[in-house]
């Protein structure tokens, strides 16, 4: 089964209230209650599903970051080893010294710019999942005002023109 998208579904509902037949002398349209509704239980069904990918992309963010961090606790490790082993005699501890701190330096920096990286990138994706989440919301709830508000206005004329016939 091919993967629905909330924006098909949202142009579908569009769609089919641009090509619903018109009430003659209003701007009114007569639409298929149960078959809107069937757009919104829709709708309804995909929308714990792109939330589920977001939790996904969070994740694996995490992931990633618990990684890196992972990698950059190794680097030091292995400086550390790398510098006790280099500890045999006087002139060479100097050397080992000073490398050792370079070893350290370098993987510190290293491991604070890819946590920085990391959380950069898990906040940019937890800022667009939000983001993306929040304008489907709005078009939905813009839709379904347009629908109610619509359908308010043709059951007030409608009503309207009955008490008229009496």
């Amino acid at each position: 089964m091919d993967k629905i998208d909330i924006n098909d579904v949202l142009k579908e509902m569009e769609d089919y209230l641009e090509t619903a037949s018109r009430v003659p002398l209003m701007s009114k349209v007569l639409v298929d209650g149960d078959y809107l509704l069937e757009l919104i239980d829709k709708i309804h069904a995909i929308m714990p599903e792109e939330m589920k990918q977001a939790k996904q992309v969070l994740e694996q963010s995490d992931k990633l970051l618990e990684s890196i961090e992972s990698q950059g606790k190794k680097m030091l490790e292995d400086a550390k080893l790398q510098a006790g082993r280099m500890i045999t005699e006087t002139e060479i501890v100097q050397h080992a010294k000073a490398e050792a701190e370079r070893i350290l330096q370098q993987a510190s920096e290293q491991a604070n710019a890819l946590v920085a990286q990391a959380n950069e990138g898990a906040l940019e994706t937890t800022n667009a999942a939000k983001n993306y989440v929040d304008s489907i919301l709005y078009q939905v709830e813009v839709n379904l005002d347009k629908i109610t508000s619509s359908v308010k206005k043709t059951r007030d004329d409608w009503q309207k023109s009955n008490d008229e016939a009496k």
